[in-house]
């Protein structure tokens, strides 16, 4: 990419379309969780129909932010936004396979649960944070 005008560029523009959609993903089901949309599906199928997109986005978010790594890593290195970046990422991808699985398994339709909408508030809290110190990284 140091060699081309635009290799950065398009990384990044596949880097935030795989947020965009991974974003997407995990404000559908988690609002299904809280309750607000889509109050007669099941939330475990929900998350089960567009398990496929939230996969291929975050594989390609990750491979995509290896490669803009490997451009700014000094940058990185030093930014205490990458730091928190990484750090809110593993938390939120271990959470959302763990304990938010755990949860979409014991919610059907019907009323959320207090445990569902705790989930969907840890959930989006936690994704929220991946966005805001990935933000912050470009105006550190």
């Amino acid at each position: 990419m140091q060699n081309s005008k635009w290799g950065f560029a398009i990384v990044e523009t596949f880097h935030l379309l795989a947020l965009a959609l991974l974003g997407g993903v995990v404000l559908i089901v988690d609002l299904r969780l809280l309750g607000i949309i889509l109050k007669r599906e099941s939330a475990r199928v929900i998350s089960r129909d567009l398990s496929r997109i939230l996969l291929g986005s975050l594989v390609v978010m990750i491979l995509s932010g290896i490669g803009l790594l490997s451009e700014e890593a000094l940058k990185c290195y030093y930014s205490p936004a990458f730091r928190w970046k990484m750090a809110l990422l593993a938390a939120a991808v271990a959470f959302y396979f763990t304990l938010h699985r755990r949860a979409l398994l014991k919610t059907d339709t019907g009323t959320p649960t207090l445990w569902s909408r705790a989930t969907a508030v840890i959930s989006l809290t936690l994704w929220l944070g991946v966005g805001v110190a990935g933000r912050a990284i470009g105006l550190l």
